[in-house]
C-alpha cells in the first residue's frame, strides 16, 4: 500500500504556494488560472498551483531585460558574482530535507533516490562560483598593429526551461553557469513539478541577488511557446523532449536566439566478453532503471555477447525482479511509482509493444499487482531484442531495459550506435584500457567504463538527436558567452574595466 506523508501548507509558505517571483518581489499571477498536483504515489490531488498568463511572462521577461541593460549584475566581476553563487548555494543546503520531499510528493521519487541526488544542484552552485573567480573573462592576444582585448560578454537574457523528472539538479547545471556569465534569467517552472524553482527563488532572494536578476514563473507549454518567442529573450536552455526540443530551435532560428539542447536519449551498455558478471550486475542495476527509467541518460538497452547471452538475460533478469518496488516515502524502496498517469499509459503502451513485435519478456509486464492505487508498473525486462523493435528504437521513459546480443565487438559498437540519439553509454569490461578504446567508438556525448558517472567539472550533452551544446564544465559556463573582440593600437593605454 502506498501512503502520501507531504503537507503542502505546513511544509511550503505561502510564496511558493501561490506566487511567482519576479523582478526580486513575490508577485500574484495575473490570472485565477491553477492546475491540479497529483501525487503519483496515491493517484489522488494533493495542491492546487497557479499557472502564468501572457502578460505574467512579459512581466518577467522585461524585469530581466531591465536587470541585464541598466542593472549591475552583468557589470560585476566574476568574483563578486561568485559571492552571490555561494551565499545561494548555503540558502539552497539548508533546504536540503525539504527539497527531496517535495521530489519525491510530486514525481514519486523514491525518498533515498531524492536524498541522494539532490544535493548535485548545491554542487553545481560551488563549482561555478569557484570557477567564476578563476575564470578568464578577458585575454590579450598580440595583432600585426598592436593587441586585441577578448573580452566574454554575458549572453543576455536567458529562459531556462527544466523538465519535471529532475528540475533541480538540472538548474544546478543551467542556472549556476547563466549566473557566473552574468546573464539574468527567466525561469519557467513545469506545471508538475512548480515548487523546486521557487524555493531556488526564495534562495536567491536570501542571497540578496539584484531585482530582475531571477525570475520565476509556473508556465505550461502555450506560455513556455511565447517565452521562447520573445525577441527581448537572447538564449533558451531547454531540457526536455526532442520533439519540444525541435520546437524551440526552430523559434530560436527565425531571431537567431542562442540555444542550448539536452534531449532524449536511448543509451545502450556494452557488456563486453571478459566482464566479470557480478559486479557488472551490481553496476547496472542502479543505471538500467534510476528513478523508475524516468532519467534522460538511463541505460535502455543492454548489449551483451551472443555466447553469455542467456547466462546474462538469467541473472540480469533475477536482480530487476528482486527490486523493491513500494511507497516512494520509504527509505528501503528502489522503484517508486511513476510521475503520473500519462507516464503510465505511455510506459504500458511500449511493453504491449514489446510482446507484440515479439521480445520475450523475462519479468515484470504490466501494472504492479501489490498496488491498487497510484502510478505504479513493474521493472520488466525483454530479451531476444531485435535493433527494428519499437522498445530498441524509441525512448520510453519507464521501468523497461531491451537486451540485444552482438557476435563481435564491430558488431557491438554498430548496435549501439544504430539510434538517433546520442545522449549517454557504459562499456563493462575486465580490462579498462579494452573498455575505453570501445568507448571512443560510441557515437554519444558521455560514456563511463564500468559504472556511470557524471561530475560538475565536465560536460555533458548530447550527439545526433539528443541535443545541441553542452552543461557543466567551463563548457557550460562558455555556452553564456559571446566573444567580443576589441582592436587596439600597441601605443593605447590600457582601456580601465567598469
Amino acid at each position: 500500500m502506498s501512503t502520501y506523508s507531504f503537507d503542502t501548507q505546513s511544509e511550503l509558505n505561502e510564496n511558493v504556494l501561490s506566487r511567482f517571483y519576479v523582478n526580486g518581489r513575490w508577485v500574484l499571477p495575473g490570472t485565477s488560472e491553477t492546475v491540479t498536483l497529483i501525487a503519483p504515489s496515491t493517484g489522488q490531488p494533493f495542491v492546487r498551483v497557479p499557472l502564468a498568463d501572457a502578460g505574467d511572462v512579459d512581466r518577467a521577461v522585461d524585469a530581466a531585460r531591465k536587470a541585464f541593460d541598466t542593472g549591475p549584475w552583468p557589470r560585476m566581476s566574476g568574483g563578486e558574482r561568485a559571492a552571490y553563487l555561494r551565499r545561494m548555494s548555503v540558502a539552497l543546503a539548508s533546504r536540503m530535507t525539504i527539497l527531496s520531499r517535495i521530489w519525491t510528493a510530486q514525481v514519486g521519487a523514491p525518498i533515498g533516490f531524492a536524498d541522494m541526488f539532490v544535493p548535485t544542484a548545491t554542487a553545481m552552485f560551488d563549482y561555478y562560483a569557484e570557477l567564476a573567480s578563476t575564470f578568464a573573462f578577458e585575454e590579450t592576444r598580440p595583432t600585426r598593429a598592436g593587441e586585441a582585448r577578448i573580452i566574454r560578454q554575458p549572453v543576455g537574457v536567458t529562459a531556462l526551461i527544466a523538465p519535471w523528472n529532475a528540475q533541480l539538479p538540472i538548474l544546478g547545471y543551467k542556472l549556476g553557469a547563466a549566473l557566473a556569465a552574468g546573464c539574468t534569467v527567466v525561469i519557467k517552472a513545469p506545471p508538475e513539478t512548480p515548487f523546486d524553482a521557487l524555493v531556488v527563488a526564495e534562495c536567491a532572494h536570501e542571497a540578496g541577488l539584484p531585482p530582475g536578476v531571477l525570475n520565476v514563473i509556473t508556465a505550461d507549454a502555450e506560455r513556455g511557446a511565447h517565452l521562447v518567442a520573445k525577441r527581448e529573450v537572447d538564449k533558451v536552455s531547454f531540457t526536455g523532449s526532442t520533439s519540444t526540443g525541435k520546437a524551440i530551435a526552430k523559434a530560436c532560428a527565425d531571431r537567431m536566439a542562442r540555444v542550448t539542447l539536452e534531449l532524449g536519449g536511448k543509451s545502450a551498455a556494452i557488456v563486453l566478453d571478459d566482464a566479470e558478471l557480478s559486479p557488472t550486475l551490481a553496476a547496472l542495476a542502479p543505471v538500467t532503471m534510476p528513478f523508475s527509467g524516468q532519467i534522460c541518460f538511463a541505460q535502455t538497452r543492454i548489449l551483451v555477447p551472443r555466447i553469455r547471452e542467456r547466462e546474462f538475460v538469467d541473472a540480469y533478469s533475477a536482480v530487476i525482479g528482486s527490486l523493491k518496488v513500494g511507497d516512494p516515502w520509504d527509505v528501503t524502496t528502489q522503484v517508486g511509482p511513476l510521475a503520473s498517469r500519462r507516464q503510465l499509459d505511455r510506459v504500458l503502451g511500449y511493453i504491449e509493444s514489446g510482446r507484440n513485435e515479439g521480445a520475450r519478456m523475462t519479468t515484470g509486464g504490466g501494472r504492479h499487482p501489490h498496488f491498487d492505487a497510484g502510478f505504479y508498473v513493474e521493472p520488466t525486462v525483454f530479451a531476444c531484442v531485435t535493433p527494428d523493435m519499437t522498445i530498441a528504437r524509441e525512448e520510453i521513459f519507464g521501468p523497461v531495459v531491451s537486451i540485444l546480443a552482438y557476435d563481435d565487438i564491430d558488431h557491438a559498437v554498430a548496435l549501439a550506435n544504430n539510434t538517433d540519439f546520442g545522449l549517454s553509454g557504459t562499456v563493462f569490461s575486465g580490462d579498462v584500457e579494452r573498455g575505453y578504446a570501445t568507448a571512443r567508438r560510441i557515437r554519444t556525448g558521455n560514456v563511463s567504463v564500468n559504472g556511470l558517472e557524471m561530475s560538475p567539472n565536465v560536460p555533458f550533452g548530447g550527439f545526433k538527436q539528443s541535443g545541441i551544446g553542452r552543461e557543466g564544465g567551463p563548457e557550460g559556463l562558455n555556452a553564456f558567452l559571446e566573444d567580443q573582440a576589441v582592436y587596439l593600437p600597441v601605443s593605447s593605454p590600457r582601456p580601465a574595466q567598469e
